[in-house]
């Protein structure tokens, strides 16, 4: 079974005035019907937060939001939270250095995908192509003798 890890832009795609609401509703619609296993980065609620507070927002705002997301994707299924392990943070670290246009928190989700096994499904095909790279990649160093 597909196990898909979705991350911030995502949770962001709940809201219904985002114009990718109805991506973020596939998902959780695929998902429900059994054709994959949802994965949260467990770092994709923080960044959310970190926008919302940095935009002035207070700490009930923030709670009602995080609730709301909650809410949302447990009408469709229970998803799973990867752990964050120091292994991904040296991992995304790595990443950082060799691709300059990844972010601090991308590079976590794509390191996650990429250790955890992973599929990453979100709209920024940047992350996309350097997960696709970095995979095959891990493969070639596995097979090597």
């Amino acid at each position: 079974m597909l196990k898909i890890l979705i991350e911030t832009g995502f949770l962001l795609a709940l809201n219904p005035r985002d114009k990718h609401h109805e991506w973020a509703l596939n998902i959780l619609k695929e998902v429900k019907d059994g054709r994959g296993t949802l994965y949260i980065s467990p770092i994709a609620p923080i960044e959310p937060s970190l926008i919302m507070r940095s935009k002035g927002h207070n700490g009930r705002d923030i709670l009602r939001v995080l609730n709301a997301l909650e809410s949302i994707v447990r009408r469709y299924t229970k998803p799973y939270y990867p752990p964050l392990e120091l292994r991904h943070i040296i991992y995304a670290t790595d990443l950082r250095t060799r691709y300059s246009e990844l972010t601090f928190f991308d590079s976590i989700h794509a390191s996650i995908a990429i250790l955890d096994n992973l599929t990453y499904y979100d709209l920024d095909e940047t992350i996309k192509n350097i997960i696709d790279i970095e995979v095959k990649r891990k493969s070639n160093i596995s097979l090597s003798p």
